[in-house]
């Protein structure tokens, strides 16, 4: 007896507990929503909310999101009108602040120093909200997330009190209860007023996340829908954004457009005919520089052509042992006495780097370091003697584009609407153009070497436009996947990709540029074509081993060297050159594997790889930081206008 007494006793205490625990549970006990709707389309929505507060999230009050956009009948979201009328707390003003953005509002009620004894409160929100009420060719319709399905509590109650204009009356009504986009049916509803007010009231609690969203039809005229003036009003509201970023795009593509044709244009070309000696006062390494209109490639291509070009005068001996090409000085004759003496820059400071060095220099891992120095000092020669000589890159002209640029974007950001999703694409889709120029840029220059400069231009906007379709592609799925792509991001990439592009496209050869380009493309010309092909050109010169040699540096920097190195094969198989075949063999040149035969996989695979070893050799760049550092259509719940949710605070 003793037993089952002290049972029944905890059990009892236990289900008082339980039962007042269920009680001190912070909820929402009644959500009442009025929706007034005026003639002219304007809402007045007034929410009262009982909630049970416990000192848990309810501690000073509780706050309010209510959204500020809407979705239109097109699927593009837009944003609503709304002002907050009144705010009370059982009955009188309270106290409140308001966080807004483009895409909602949050009203925080309560005091930051005043905390809520445990008990029921009753809170009021009054505002007024416009362009909610949807057109449709056989009535107008107001479709309404009375509760809002973000509420963290759960609802014992919702009920919601849809009040048309004067004069109109309800033709059909509908709700939906549940989370969002569920359908369920959990309400009652009914008309009042002769048809103009109809009352929706849940028959069971709302769980926390869940909401009650209801439909009310009226017959077309019910409301008087956007006049054109409204509707030219609510487009360039709605499409500010793409309005300003369009006509900034456009804006300095133009700018952009009118200066590469006041600068950027190469000047016309002259004549290209093949020539058979080298431009004047143009060396090997300067004749790349001019090409490639600067060092893009590191200039070691250049600085091999600078080598060879010394090996040919007798003044550097190119000696190649087990893969390792050495540089060595031979200096011989008055004139060596000053370093340099009757050299262009590059090469006189290629000779007067290797007179101070002291001793011979191997292209190797262990001179990575005295190789960078040498192409660094080699670099800077050149620059500073050829700079705006042969072209100039114009970079001034993109300060314009670039304030233009930079002042589109903060118009965007400021009136362009973006949503969260749209910002993270944003964000993603720079990170990946980054990579995507750099493709393109390399791309580019591969591709410049087999098409004439009247076809750069489009190669560089076919490259841009496919790279950045493919920034596109990998940023939106990044994202998540987006219902579609956000035009305002694309907009502010498409700025970014503007100026990248005529970063390359406004330089531009000089006259002396020009003249300059035409005479080594002639070079290049004769340097390419068969033997057979060169003699039938008139005026061309007998081969010869003065003038292969003269013009295999030539050919190396114009990346030519095979060609040219087989030509000279081919004389060599000839009777005229068949006696000097059987003794040549160039005094600045030594190697294991030295065939006079085969002259292209000798002095001519040597002189071409140069470039490689000097670039192969140069020391590994060292990390900053350590490896650890990382570190459907129809209705739903949770449809139509208003919604939101809520919590304490």
């Amino acid at each position: 007896m003793l037993k089952r007494f002290l049972a029944c006793a905890l059990g009892t205490v236990f289900l008082v507990f339980a039962a007042l625990q269920v009680q001190a549970d912070e909820r929402i006990q009644r959500f009442v929503s009025n929706i007034d709707v005026a003639k002219d389309g304007t809402l007045t929505v007034t929410e009262t909310i009982k909630v049970r507060a416990e000192g848990n999230q309810i501690k000073r009050g509780i706050f309010r999101d209510i959204p500020l956009t809407a979705e239109g009948a097109n699927g593009r979201v837009y944003q609503v009108g709304f002002e907050l009328l009144s705010v009370l707390q059982d009955g009188r003003p309270a106290t409140y602040f308001a966080d807004r953005n483009n895409q909602g509002i949050r009203i925080y009620i309560g005091e930051e120093s005043v905390f809520l004894q445990p008990g029921s409160y009753t809170y009021t929100i009054e505002y007024k909200t416009d362009r909610q009420i949807r057109f449709f060719e056989d009535h107008d319709e107001v479709y309404w997330n009375a509760t809002g399905n973000e509420w963290a509590f759960p609802i014992d109650e919702a009920v919601a009190r849809v009040v048309l204009p004067e004069g109109a009356v309800a033709t059909k009504w509908t709700a939906y209860t549940g989370y969002f986009g569920d359908t369920g049916t959990a309400y009652e509803a009914r008309a009042d007023e002769g048809g103009r007010e109809v009352i929706f009231k849940t028959t069971a609690g709302l769980p926390p996340y869940a909401g009650l969203s209801v439909v009310v039809a009226m017959p077309v005229g019910a409301v008087t829908p956007p006049n054109e003036a409204d509707k030219l009003r609510f487009f360039l509201s709605d499409y500010a954004g793409e309005l300003i970023g369009g006509a900034g795009l456009t804006l300095v593509l133009v700018y952009y457009l009118a200066a590469w044709w006041m600068v950027g244009r190469d000047p016309a070309k002259g004549v290209i005919f093949p020539r058979f000696k080298p431009p004047s006062d143009i060396s090997p390494a300067l004749a790349k520089y001019i090409v490639n209109r600067g060092f893009g490639d590191g200039g070691w291509v250049a600085l091999s052509a600078a080598c060879l070009n010394l090996a040919v005068k007798k003044r550097l001996k190119l000696d190649e042992d087990d893969g390792d090409v050495t540089l060595k000085l031979t200096r011989k004759g008055r004139e060596d006495q000053i370093p340099g003496f009757g050299l262009p820059k590059g090469e006189a400071v290629l000779e007067a780097w290797l007179i101070g060095r002291g001793s011979p220099l191997t292209l190797n891992k262990s001179n990575g370091t005295s190789i960078k120095s040498l192409g660094t000092k080699f670099r800077r020669a050149i620059e500073r003697e050829s700079r705006n000589v042969f072209f100039r890159n114009n970079r001034a002209f993109l300060i314009p584009g670039a304030i233009l640029s930079v002042v589109t974007i903060f118009a965007l950001l400021i009136f362009g609407q973006l949503m969260p999703d749209q910002v993270g694409f944003m964000v993603v889709f720079i990170v990946f153009s980054v990579f995507a120029s750099v493709f393109a840029v390399n791309f580019g220059k591969i591709v410049f070497r087999f098409v004439g400069m009247q076809s750069r231009m489009a190669v560089i906007f076919v490259t841009f436009g496919l790279a950045m379709t493919g920034a596109a592609f990998g940023a939106y799925q990044v994202n998540g996947g987006m219902e579609s792509l956000p035009v305002l991001p694309l907009i502010a990439v498409a700025l970014g990709a503007l100026n990248i592009l005529f970063f390359f496209l406004l330089g531009a050869p000089t006259a002396a540029g020009r003249r300059a380009l035409d005479e080594i493309e002639g070079l290049k010309m004769y340097l390419s074509v068969a033997e057979k092909e060169r003699l039938n050109m008139a005026e061309a010169p007998d081969m010869s081993t003065e003038h292969f040699e003269e013009l295999l540096p030539y050919a190396v920097a114009l990346g030519v060297e095979k060609p040219w190195a087989k030509s000279f094969e081919a004389w060599l198989a000839t009777a005229a050159g068949a006696a000097v075949a059987a003794s040549y063999h160039p005094g600045w040149y030594s190697g294991r594997h030295f065939d006079a035969r085969r002259i292209s996989d000798s002095v001519g695979s040597t002189a071409s790889s140069m470039a490689g070893s000097f670039q192969s050799s140069l020391p590994v760049p060292k990390s900053s930081s350590s490896g650890f550092s990382g570190g459907s259509s129809g209705g739903s719940s949770g449809g139509g206008g208003g919604g939101g949710g809520g919590g304490g605070w």
